[in-house]
This record gives C-alpha cells, sequence and structure tokens, in this order.
C-alpha cells in the first residue's frame, strides 16, 4: 500500500492510498458499489472506518420511511382528535389507532435497522 498527497476532493481529503486487489475483490467490491449506488471511495472508506455502510438506496428508504412516518403522525393525531368527539363504543377508531401505532413503530424499527443502530452490524 502507498500513501500519497494529491490535491483536494470536494470532501476535503488530500491523500491517496493506493490498494492492491485480486480481480475476485476488485469485481466483488464494484458489484456492492453499483448495486447500491455508491462509489468505490466512499465504499471503501465507511468499510475501512467499520461505519455501516450507507448507499444512496439506503439513503432513498430512509427518506421515503420518514415521509411515510410523518403521514402516520398526522393521521394519529387526526384519529385523537376525532376520538375525543365520538362514542368510542360505537367506532373502531381505538383499534385503529392502535394498527397505525404499529405501523408507525415498524418504520422506525426499519429506519433503526438500516442505519445499523438497532442490529449487530456484523450480521
Amino acid at each position: 500500500m502507498k500513501i500519497v498527497s494529491k490535491g483536494q476532493d470536494r470532501e476535503g481529503r488530500v491523500k491517496t492510498i493506493n490498494l492492491r486487489l485480486t480481480e475476485k475483490e476488485f469485481s466483488a467490491i464494484n458489484v456492492l458499489c453499483e448495486k447500491g449506488k455508491i462509489s468505490r471511495t466512499s465504499y471503501i472508506i465507511q468499510a475501512v472506518l467499520n461505519e455501516k455502510v450507507l448507499t444512496n438506496l439506503d439513503a432513498q428508504a430512509i427518506f421515503q420511511l420518514r415521509k411515510i412516518g410523518n403521514n402516520i403522525n398526522q393521521i394519529t393525531k387526526q384519529i385523537h382528535i376525532i376520538s375525543k368527539f365520538i362514542d368510542k363504543k360505537d367506532h373502531y377508531l381505538p383499534d385503529i389507532l392502535k394498527e397505525v401505532e404499529s405501523m408507525n413503530e415498524q418504520i422506525r424499527s426499519i429506519n433503526e435497522y438500516i442505519l445499523g443502530t438497532n442490529h449487530d452490524r456484523k450480521n
């Protein structure tokens, strides 16, 4: 491995490391980067620094899940408001509210899983 100083990139990186890989290793990294729509540099840095490798697909999924979670929170608030004005014995709002809250919890769990905050990263 050879470390070289070059010009600065967009993230302020100034050091370059030349790394020797087998064809199989290089191909495997390329496949992972293509699948995750992430650059080799970003992938390798995240992996070497022992971080959860967050791909562009993960980031898009998290963004969409957060939007869905926000919508579910708004629905939950509306159900709470409506439930104050009706006889709960005659309606299914408490059951609906439990289901909505369950969905929101599932979304939070998925977010945590993608971000690597709720599971062992070596799995």
